[in-house]
């Protein structure tokens, strides 16, 4: 069903006014095309629940459907609200399976999909689903509420509803229903490697709401089948109204072999992964060129060839990676390397001298190719040689062990939350990962990092338990202080001199106030001034927070040693 078009499934729930039109609606000649045509979407419903219209689907074994198979099918009389039972005799207690009562031998045998429940013991008793726990679990669903509908993560890190709950309140006669329909190729994914069918078992029931009295004797028999899945009959009742009831089987199983290809990460041959090509350094024949980071367009060290070695590498305007900074949850950007929840992970970059991106080709073909298309619309030539620090860990095997003031930081920071200092807290567990050099020339991305740097360390400060370490010191600061003040007052009362106390604080006080300026006042001419400054002293805004971030480093190291010694 195409879940943002509900028309088709109203119309088999609304009744005509028009007698013309509700005579033409009792014949049910609309059932088997709606059937065979909703089993084509991306969506199929496995259970619905509207007036005049039941559909409910639980999967079976894969076996022929003969006339006696058929026949058997027929006898259902099943909806999702059985379930496991505790069942006894007088001499002996056992559990029913769930299918054990739906009056069909073939049902039996069978896997129910969805399971409706109610408990007496809340105030609305209303009904809720869940799915089969062994499906849920093999399809890695959950349950997502706001969404209405179980999840997972797509190809793209994408949260994708697999299981849809859709609720209609919108019927005359304050009537309602509830569909639950699943995408058919997931669904298909079980039904292959467990060899099962589809099987959806139908009622519909029409007559006139508010006038129907019951079924007289002059109702005309008859079948109610589809060339090849649907089974059925049909009794119409002229004037009156009229019922069906029948089976759909449907097989949605996606061959094993794709399933396999899938879960190994392999291409099949009709549907050959596509690669980009980069501008990229071919070190190897000396060239700077465009190349295809197809692993076959590629070689090793151990192989003999011209082709370009796998780790050549490609360079990239730093914009590349802002979509990462952009939505954090879904992407983790770390200092040299960056992932997608669920889906995918770049293994290593790096930023050159001249603040260029680069990776290499290897690692680009491992992209989606959606992926691969966003960095090649940021490659460009190389304006400056890997940076000393890829060469180092990537070719020489060294550790690299330049100062790095961020990374420094973020340890002393972590230090202190895994230590639980009372003068500092984590606030949030996902800020270290928040905050990044800014990689570009913006000033939003700029004022962005001042905002995470300054929301994890200074917002960390506990204010409560400074004010109350300064009483105790004796210094009765006054009721108006801050956190950044009353460490400072408090660094006097430990031994150190009025001038040395403010300079180690003047790093916080930097991040705190840029903080308020940039973000808070963004349009104004300080949030101008200031930018220029820090363009004008330190020629990117990468420098300016390295700086920053250089200070505030040596900073929480003074102010954590002397913290120490209370």
């Amino acid at each position: 069903m195409d879940i943002y078009n509900l028309k088709p499934i109203n119309s088999l729930a609304l009744e005509p006014e028009d007698k013309a039109a509700f005579d033409k609606w009792t014949t049910q000649e609309d059932v088997v095309n709606f059937l065979e045509d909703e089993i084509k979407d991306e969506y199929i419903i496995i259970y619905a629940s509207l007036p005049h219209t039941f559909i409910h689907a639980v999967l079976i074994p894969d076996i022929d459907l003969n006339d006696e198979v058929i026949s058997d099918l027929l006898k259902w009389s099943y909806n999702p609200f059985s379930s496991w039972g505790l069942t006894c005799s007088s001499e002996d207690a056992w559990i029913e399976p769930p299918l054990s009562s739906a009056g069909s031998k073939t049902l039996k045998s069978g896997e129910q999909i969805i399971f409706g429940r109610s408990f007496e013991g809340v105030d609305n008793n209303e009904s809720y689903y869940e799915i089969n726990q062994k499906i849920s679990h093999v399809l890695d669903v959950h349950y997502v509420p706001e969404r209405k509908a179980w999840c997972k993560l797509d190809e793209h890190g994408d949260i994708d509803d697999i299981f849809k709950l859709i609720k209609i309140d919108s019927f005359p006669r304050n009537e309602t229903g509830k569909i639950i329909c699943v995408k058919k190729y997931v669904l298909g994914e079980y039904a292959g490697v467990s060899n099962l069918k589809l099987v959806r078992m139908f009622d519909f029931t029409r007559y006139k709401s508010g006038s129907f009295t019951g079924w007289d004797n002059n109702r005309n028999h008859s079948g109610l089948t589809s060339l090849t899945s649907i089974f059925g009959s049909l009794s119409v009742s002229p004037g009156t109204g009229s019922y069906s009831t029948g089976i759909q089987v449907i097989d949605v199983k996606t061959p094993k072999e794709k399933i396999i290809n899938t879960i190994w990460g392999n291409s099949h041959s009709d549907e050959e992964k596509s690669y980009c090509t980069y501008i990229a350094h071919d070190w190897k024949n000396k060239i700077i060129t465009e190349i295809s980071c197809n692993p076959k367009c590629l070689a090793n060290y151990f192989t003999e060839s011209n082709l370009p070695f796998e780790i050549t590498p490609a360079f990239f305007k730093p914009e590349v990676l802002s979509k990462y900074k952009s939505d954090r949850e879904k992407y983790k950007l770390d200092s040299r390397s960056v992932g997608c929840r669920g889906s995918w992970h770049l293994e290593t970059f790096d930023i050159n001298s001249a603040g260029q991106v680069h990776t290499y080709l290897i690692y680009l073909s491992r992209l989606p190719y959606e992926e691969q298309l966003h960095w090649k619309q940021y490659n460009e030539q190389p304006k400056a040689p890997l940076s000393d620090r890829a060469i180092k860990t990537d070719f020489e095997g060294q550790f690299y062990e330049e100062y790095d003031p961020l990374p420094s930081l973020k340890r002393k920071l972590e230090k202190l939350h895994s230590e639980s200092v009372s003068w500092w807290k984590l606030r949030d567990q996902d800020a270290p990962d928040k905050v990044h050099y800014p990689y570009t020339s913006s000033r939003d991305e700029w004022a962005n990092e001042i905002l995470n740097l300054d929301q994890l360390l200074v917002e960390g400060l506990e204010e409560k338990w400074l004010r109350n370490k300064a009483k105790e010191l004796n210094i009765n600061p006054d009721a108006r202080l801050r956190a950044l003040k009353l460490l400072e007052i408090i660094l006097v009362a430990l031994g150190f001199e009025e001038g040395h106390s403010r300079e180690i604080m003047t790093p916080l006080h930097t991040v705190h106030n840029l903080r308020s300026v940039l973000k808070g006042h963004a349009s104004g001419s300080e949030s101008e001034r200031i930018k220029k400054q820090a363009l004008s002293e330190y020629g990117s805004f990468r420098n300016h927070f390295e700086k920053i971030c250089t200070d505030c480093d040596e900073s929480v190291e003074i102010i954590t040693e002397a913290l120490n010694e209370l």
